[in-house]
């Protein structure tokens, strides 16, 4: 499987796990210094092909395809920037660890589990702006210009970076994999301290 077959293949399994809505989410890949290829607008990403991904110039913001990029093209092409390192990014809307964030609970990421050890490196928290927008786009560059991995937007989701797509969509998955974790922990001790209060 090929870097674009396994763009579309993950952006699949994404929608598969309910981390992102048919019409939600994006994913690209780099293929060389001045082109990527990023996964179109408004396709459905259970439905997406290779021949539907779209050839991007981040150097000039020209592309060839049969659809518009991805709303979301500025914060990739931004990225791609900044980052040499990172060759493939994938952006998901994960209920679990975008709702952590979102009531405030610091750093929940650092879980100790072997998912946040291994595959989350640097996590950054962003500041909330509209989708699609330039001021979003430079926000989640100015988290991974940080050395972050990952970059939360409260109220959206993440945007993993890295090496391959594989890489980037391990870091997806282990991201709401240790909000799992942390949710279930939360709750049961929750119900361990409302126990303890009825039997004293």
């Amino acid at each position: 499987m090929n870097e674009a077959e396994m763009l579309v293949h993950s952006m699949k399994l994404l929608v598969s796990l309910g981390y992102t809505n048919p019409k939600g989410g994006n994913g690209s890949i780099r293929v060389d210094d001045h082109h990527i290829l990023i996964t179109p607008s408004s396709i459905p990403k259970h439905l997406l092909r290779t021949d539907d991904l779209v050839l991007y110039n981040i150097v000039n913001n020209s592309y060839t395809g049969k659809y518009k990029p991805s709303i979301e093209v500025n914060a990739h092409v931004k990225t791609y920037r900044v980052r040499n390192d990172i060759h493939a990014i994938l952006h998901a809307h994960l209920p679990l660890a975008t709702s952590l964030t979102d009531i405030g609970l610091e750093n929940w990421w650092l879980a100790g589990t072997v998912e946040a050890e291994y595959s989350l490196e640097k996590v950054y928290v962003s500041e909330y702006a509209p989708p699609g927008s330039i001021e979003l786009a430079e926000k989640i560059a100015e988290g991974f210009r940080s050395g972050a991995k990952i970059v939360i937007i409260p109220k959206h989701g993440v945007f993993a970076g890295g090496k391959d797509v594989a890489d980037a969509l391990d870091a997806i998955i282990a991201l709401e994999s240790t909000a799992k974790y942390v949710y279930v922990k939360l709750v049961v001790e929750e119900l361990r301290n409302i126990k303890n209060k009825l039997i004293h």
